[in-house]
């Protein structure tokens, strides 16, 4: 096992309890404070999905150092602002307990479905491009360029997650295969990969099965979504975390429960402001704590209210609303349309405020 530098280890101290906190989760460890569930082995839970490795099996040298940069900059990413951060939100709002946790897009999944095709820009992208999306819609920001070392090192903690998850095996650290940064950015559906290699040497279909991973579907409502029902909802079982118009709260400055909508919050390009992927992430992850809480439909009709809520522009959009609703807005989404005698994206909050110039 990879013995930590002090520096390293004063840096993750660094990351504040305020950042781990997630729409989410304040799960986020480092190493030396391990929770119970990183002292399982990797292989198959109780529920069937992998579980990511413990810091017992943190490779030694330059590659440990990359994934854990990669944890800090997935924790606490307003260390990344505001370079490439637009807003106050982390990337464990949406991938939470640190990336590890089974229906909420957990990295262990995302890795090894890329490269894949994605309809958000009509074609294939590679891990680093898909993580470009995440700066330029979730965080309301600018992405690194192809190759930043920040994408690199994100790409190497999610290549680390991923361990095992094919084969449902542990691993060796010390014999772990180590990706060029370039092979490392293309993510791991790929036959020529490592842990495709193995899987496929066993008798493994070129589609594995990845249970738990992204945010589940739920069935269509029985009753169409309602913004008065959602409005109800959360006051009564959001609020108290994310603030009663959705503004979040802070600590130091730094938000510990993010806003839902306003103007630090994901921007109108962001997969979650879509109602249906919203439902789904709410459902099964909501209230922080209780996941399964809420019945189906009032998870629908809560993510139909914060949908009707205002956030910032969509980057795509160049001026033309009703283009842009058109080209990229599908039944899922309110921008562009009347709601509450407003038509939401006309006012919509800035992009990367605080872009430096």
């Amino acid at each position: 096992m990879m013995k930590l530098s002090s520096s390293l280890l004063l840096g993750l101290s660094l990351v504040s309890i305020g950042s781990a906190q997630a729409v989410g989760s304040a799960q986020a460890v480092h190493p030396g404070k391990l929770a119970v569930q990183d002292e399982l082995p990797v292989g198959k839970a109780a529920s069937e999905h992998p579980l990511p490795p413990g810091w017992d099996k943190l490779p030694a040298g330059e590659f440990g150092e990359k994934i854990i940069r990669g944890y800090r900059y997935f924790v606490d990413s307003q260390s990344l602002s505001p370079r490439f951060v637009g807003n106050g939100l982390n990337c464990i709002n949406c991938h939470m307990d640190a990336g590890k946790k089974e229906n909420a897009a957990p990295l262990w999944a995302a890795y090894m479905s890329y490269p894949a095709f994605r309809k958000k820009n009509n074609k294939i992208n590679d891990y680093q491009e898909r993580l470009q999306g995440c700066f330029m819609y979730s965080m309301n920001g600018t992405p690194p360029a192809l190759g930043d070392p920040a994408l690199v090192d994100l790409s190497a903690y999610a290549y680390w997650l991923a361990q095992g998850t094919l084969t449902g095996e542990s691993f060796d650290p010390s014999a772990m295969v180590i990706p060029s940064d370039a092979d490392l950015l293309k993510g791991g559906k790929r036959d020529d990969f490592p842990f495709m290699l193995s899987y496929l040497d066993a008798g493994g279909s070129k589609e594995p099965a990845l249970p738990d991973r992204g945010y589940p579907k739920l069935d269509e409502p029985k009753q169409a979504p309602d913004i008065a029902r959602g409005k109800a909802v959360y006051e009564q079982e959001c609020s108290v975390c994310h603030g009663a118009n959705g503004e979040g709260q802070q600590v130091n400055d730094r938000y510990v429960f993010p806003p839902l909508w306003g103007p630090h919050t994901y921007n109108w390009g962001a997969g979650m402001q879509r109602v249906n992927t919203a439902a789904y992430f709410i459902k099964r992850n909501m209230p922080l704590g209780q996941p399964g809480k809420l019945t189906d439909q009032q998870a629908w009709d809560v993510a139909m209210y914060l949908d009707t809520r205002e956030r910032p522009q969509d980057p795509r959009n160049h001026g033309d609303l009703e283009k842009t609703r058109e080209q990229y807005h599908g039944g899922n989404s309110y921008y562009g349309t009347e709601v509450e005698r407003r038509t939401l994206g006309v006012e919509s909050y800035p992009n990367h405020p605080n872009k430096p110039r």
